[in-house]
């Protein structure tokens, strides 16, 4: 009986005996493993293939260390060879004396390797470098991508894992997405008479099939056809007072007006169409190309040629017009199939802030983020202007708000699927709601300076299409200068005066501008068209 117990109790003890564990050092941390079915015959690839450790990698080199003190005396063995061709591959672990707890340190890479590394690290850092920060207080110095993948690298094989203040430096990288109150604009005036003719260019009128329908469906047929399109908007910036509606009995005791609240605003006196434009999938999409294309670009490598885009910031700028926006145009049923009435969805948004982005540019971060992004109802015209918040602007720059893919079933894009993590109300998400990108503008309506006054025809002065002047806007303008100075109150349209700039010289172009410019701000009486400028337009303009 007692023989028995003795028996039972090794029996016990072999069954309840450790296994042998081995400690593997790689450049990410330290592996604990067990010895591959406690076999002392294990070779050594056999050991490091089951830590995770790549052996095609190039020249790979270790060394064994034995328990006691590791790295000193005979303790450390000679650097052994692991590489493809190596001949310490295939050393047992009872020939190497591999007991529990040794350790097996895997050397560094070569330094070719590490120079590439390097190489990748500084283009990188030249990236961001050259990169322009429109809100240099919100740009992040490195992706979230980045940062979660070097975090990992450094915790893997480490028992705790990821520290808190790692998670910490992860959750820097990310992005805080909450609603913007204000803007740097209080309002926009929008140019009533620029709008209604955009709206009207939108508008296709299909030919009628001669057959006999329905009421109904001819009833539907009827509905003239919607073509989005694009412009781009150039006025003024000008401050006036903050509370507009209250009106004050002045007397010889009242308070100054300068220590009225003071606002900015905008004001918008030319809406410009970029000509040749296609919109895509049977007009349903605007050609954001036809602007992004022009107006976007390094200053430092024009083209030679210069764009259309190009001369109608050139003529804006003699005429004391810059920038200000853009405008598109939808339709009712793309902007609420979710039942929210949004205009402004996430392609909208990244599409305004890289004209937002090339605006602070081309006049500093200060006066190009005054930028506002209108949106048009192409069927009945109803108009909402919003600004974009500058961690919107400052994600399209860092690339992570891509633009979606625009595809024939075109999609709402009011979610928008986002490459790298946003932190919205404390949570992480990459699924962003657009409306948290956009800060609501108020806007009222003015009759811009260079529209072309109230009584412009509602389709324009030029053709649709190339921006060349209509025939009839020929005679016009050459019976107004028969009659004396009323030439000059027919030019005051920013599209017959860039459609003028092609056909006339470029100094006599800017003093053209220039005279315009101070007919329609008032300085009527003296502004009169000399002899040369007479003979010029008449020529162009077949007189």
């Amino acid at each position: 009986m007692i023989l028995s117990l003795t028996i039972a109790i090794a029996s016990i003890a072999l069954a309840t005996a450790a296994p042998t564990v081995l400690r593997i050092r790689t450049i990410d941390g330290v592996l604990r493993i067990p010895l591959p079915n406690d076999d002392p015959n294990s070779t050594l690839s056999s050991i490091l293939t089951s830590a995770g450790v790549d052996l095609d990698d190039g020249d790979l080199k270790c060394q064994v260390a034995l328990p006691g003190r590791p790295g000193s005396g005979d303790n450390t063995s000679s650097t052994l060879d692991v590489s493809p061709s190596g001949a310490d591959r295939q050393k047992t672990a009872a020939e190497l004396g591999l007991k529990h707890g040794s350790m097996i340190t895997i050397l560094p890479p070569p330094t070719a390797k590490k120079g590439a590394e390097e190489s990748k690290s500084q283009n990188n850092a030249e990236e961001n470098i050259d990169r322009f920060d429109p809100f240099p207080d919100l740009a992040k110095s490195t992706s979230y991508s980045t940062a979660s993948r070097r975090a990992r690298a450094l915790s893997r094989g480490v028992s705790r894992g990821m520290t808190y203040g790692d998670i910490s430096r992860v959750r820097s990288t990310m992005h805080t997405v909450e609603p913007q109150p204000t803007g740097p604009l209080t309002r926009v005036y929008v140019c009533q008479v620029g709008a209604a003719r955009f709206q009207n260019h939108c508008i296709v009128n299909t030919p009628m099939k001669k057959q006999k329908q329905s009421p109904s469906t001819k009833k539907k047929d009827e509905l003239a056809r919607v073509e989005n399109r694009v412009a781009l908007l150039f006025g003024t910036i000008n401050k006036e007072r903050a509370d507009q509606s209250r009106k004050k009995a002045r007397t010889s005791l009242s308070t100054a007006r300068e220590d009225e609240k003071m606002c900015e605003v905008a004001k918008v006196h030319a809406i410009w169409e970029p000509p040749m434009q296609k919109p895509t999938l049977n007009g349903k999409h605007y050609d954001e190309a036809c602007l992004l294309s022009n107006y976007l670009g390094e200053t430092d490598d024009k083209p030679k040629k210069e764009t259309a885009t190009d001369r109608a910031i050139r003529v804006a700028g003699w005429l004391g017009l810059q920038p200000l926006g853009w405008m598109f145009s939808y339709e009712d049923e793309d902007r609420h199939e979710d039942g929210d009435a949004l205009p402004v969805h996430g392609r909208d948004a990244v599409v305004g802030s890289k004209l937002q982005i090339e605006t602070m540019k081309r006049r500093g971060r200060e006066e190009g983020c005054k930028f506002v992004t209108l949106a048009l109802d192409g069927r009945i015209g109803a108009t909402e202007a919003f600004q974009l918040s500058d961690v919107c602007v400052q994600m399209v720059a860092e690339n992570v708000l891509s633009p979606p893919v625009v595809d024939e079933a075109l999609q709402s894009t009011r979610f928008m699927a986002l490459k790298d993590p946003v932190v919205v109300s404390g949570e992480e998400t990459k699924r962003l709601d657009s409306v948290l990108l956009l800060v609501n503008t108020a806007m009222l309506s003015h009759v811009g300076l260079y529209s072309g006054g109230a009584n412009a025809p509602i389709g324009g002065n030029v053709k649709r299409g190339s921006g060349a002047l209509l025939v009839k806007t020929r005679k016009r303008i050459l019976a107004a200068m028969e009659q004396g100075n009323g030439a000059l109150k027919e030019l005051c349209d920013f599209d017959v005066l860039l459609a003028l700039d092609s056909l006339i010289g470029r100094q006599e172009s800017e003093k053209l501008c220039l005279l315009v410019r101070k007919y329609a701000r008032g300085q009527k009486k003296g502004t009169v068209l000399d002899g040369h400028l007479k003979l010029t337009l008449q020529s162009v303009l077949g007189g």
